[in-house]
């Protein structure tokens, strides 16, 4: 379940680096990621203020790994691979002042200094629940596992905490499961 949630923990370490100028994940392992984050300010601040439906074949599991809050949702078994598509989302609270610009930009200068051969494919901005959101996709290979693939990472903020939904795939699959993610993102609502 790492593998899955790393994408998700690197968000993290863009918002606390929004937050408190948090040291670069360049020389950490995925543990240490997830470790760091899970320190950080703030974290989980936007627990049990949101909700979200999960598409039709998708499981459903919120779960805590190294103090990070997780609402983790994995597509149905296919193919060879034991990797399964997932969105996985996290909340933080901001630092008064810090801008979805700001974790947008931070968010992914972390992802481009935590994985291998990171590479953003596209970016741009879009309403979910209301509210202005940023999106990003990229390809990456995970540093440990070399396992090449792709994200989605969608960032809003409201009442002062950003809410990072992440979509991750194995390379090339990533507009397999984009229809999911639409619908997790029409579905998603915050108080």
């Amino acid at each position: 379940m790492k593998l899955q949630l790393i994408s998700a923990a690197v968000c993290l370490l863009g918002i606390s680096a929004c937050n408190n100028a948090s040291k670069s994940p360049k020389e950490l392992s995925s543990q240490e990621v997830l470790e760091l984050a899970g320190k950080s300010p703030g974290m989980n601040a936007g627990r049990g203020t949101f909700s979200v439906i999960t598409p039709a074949g998708w499981t459903k599991t919120d779960t805590v790994m190294s103090r990070i809050e997780y609402t983790f949702m994995m597509a149905p078994p296919g193919g060879d691979s034991s990797f399964r598509a997932n969105v996985n989302i996290v909340t933080q609270e901001l630092k008064q002042g810090v801008t979805l610009d700001k974790v947008m930009e931070t968010t992914q200068k972390e992802m481009e200094n935590f994985f291998v051969d990171y590479r953003k494919i596209d970016n741009g901005e879009r309403s979910v629940a209301g509210v202005k959101a940023k999106w990003m996709k990229c390809q990456y290979a995970h540093r440990e596992t070399g396992t090449p693939l792709n994200g989605e990472v969608t960032i809003l903020v409201k009442n002062n905490i950003a809410y990072a939904i992440t979509l991750t795939t194995l390379a090339n699959d990533l507009v397999k499961y984009e229809p999911a993610l639409e619908e997790i993102l029409g579905s998603f609502t915050t108080k």
